[in-house]
């Protein structure tokens, strides 16, 4: 299986009417400069797909695109950007737990990104409790791995592991797609 064919469709807001076909969605979502860009770039194959904005927290919509023509991406924006005013940050907040806790959407699988550098931080956990308690499908995708020594990186995961206990940490570079075979295989497409 792969990803044939991608193409954007719309952005939505809270009130916004959503897309009438009732499509699987995978949702994408992480902190700013958590490389959402890059992964979603780098699994559909198209370098200029998504495309991150010259300063974080940017974005203030959720871009939905069709794929193979019968499943949506949902490209969450960024959240944690420490510069945005709290106005800002309290109206993406919204945004963002609209549309995750949108009951009329099909979620087969929501792809929370992380630094692996970083690991998870107090905005990532809070979302993570908001997944679990909607009983919604999790995936963790520890971002950026290449960019950590081959020392350090178990040592990394199984701290993330230890943060975030029952759900699948997928290891991923999208500059060498180490991980991008098991995503692909995780969404079934």
């Amino acid at each position: 299986m792969s990803i044939q064919s991608t193409q954007y469709l719309t952005s939505v807001v809270p009130g916004a009417e959503l897309p009438r076909e009732n499509h699987p969605v995978f949702a994408f979502i992480g902190r700013s400069n958590s490389g959402k860009s890059s992964f979603l770039n780098c699994i559909t194959n198209q370098k200029g797909l998504a495309r991150s904005g010259a300063t974080p927290g940017v974005t203030r919509k959720v871009n939905l695109y069709l794929v193979n023509k019968k499943y949506f991406f949902a490209d969450l924006p960024g959240y944690g950007y420490a510069k945005m005013s709290r106005q800002d940050r309290n109206t993406l907040e919204k945004l963002i737990f609209w549309y995750l806790g949108n009951t009329e959407l099909k979620f087969k699988n929501i792809f929370l990104l992380l630094d692996s550098r970083v690991g998870p931080t107090d905005d990532d956990l809070d979302i993570i409790d908001f997944l679990n308690a909607k009983n919604l499908p999790l995936t963790i995708i520890a971002s950026k791995i290449d960019k950590l020594k081959s020392s350090e990186k178990q040592t990394q995961l199984k701290s993330i592991a230890a943060n975030i206990p029952n759900h699948q940490i997928i290891p991923f570079s999208s500059v060498t797609a180490e991980g991008k075979k098991e995503v692909i295989n995780i969404m079934g497409i």
